[in-house]
């Protein structure tokens, strides 16, 4: 006959836990938390720069799309004294742009443009025509391809820690996201 609970009683501290034994459990998941938070708050920080590059360069990708769409010069600013950028049709080409858009950067980044990548300069001087005076810009042609005035690179950092740059693919036909390097081989 199998025993039932009245026929076997439990002992006392049989199959519980002791206090001593609950708080070295919980010491040993202090130590652990201990351990991985400063890993943990590193990964946080390191998203906002992530997903802040995406966006960026996914607004690259719109805005030569749309060029390629609407046929006409599509300009991507960039404003790193605010911290905003965004996109517009090149003025001249149209009286008002309904699907222009502008982002601001998380307070925690900033934008760079380095100084040593200053666009070319024709010999007629017509580079900036049309464009924002003052603002970098990457410039798409109806062809989908951005012109030789664009900006070569710009960096996206959070702090003194991390950074990385957008630049243009080896192909030039789009941008990527590529880890900093502060000279450019």
């Amino acid at each position: 006959m199998p025993a039932t609970r009245q026929n076997n009683p439990r002992r006392p501290g049989e199959g519980a836990f002791t206090l001593i034994e609950l708080l070295l459990v919980l010491a040993l998941l202090a130590i652990v938390t201990a351990l991985a938070a400063p890993r943990m708050i590193s990964f946080f920080r390191g998203r906002a720069l992530n997903e802040e590059g995406r966006r960026l360069l996914a607004l690259t990708h719109y805005a030569q799309s749309r060029a390629v769409a609407e046929g006409v010069p599509v300009v991507l600013w960039l404003d790193p004294a605010t911290g905003t950028y965004g996109q517009n049709i090149q003025p001249g080409f149209t009286a008002h742009d309904d699907r222009a858009s502008t982002f601001s950067l998380e307070s925690s980044l900033t934008l760079e443009v380095p100084t040593g990548d200053a666009p070319p300069v024709s010999e007629l001087g017509d580079e900036l025509l049309g464009l924002p005076e003052g603002r970098p810009v990457i410039r798409f042609t109806p062809d989908g391809y951005f012109d030789y005035a664009s900006v070569p690179r710009f960096v996206l950092r959070q702090g003194t820690e991390t950074a990385l740059q957008i630049a243009p693919a080896a192909n030039r036909l789009a941008y990527e996201i590529l880890p900093y390097a502060p000279t450019q081989p």
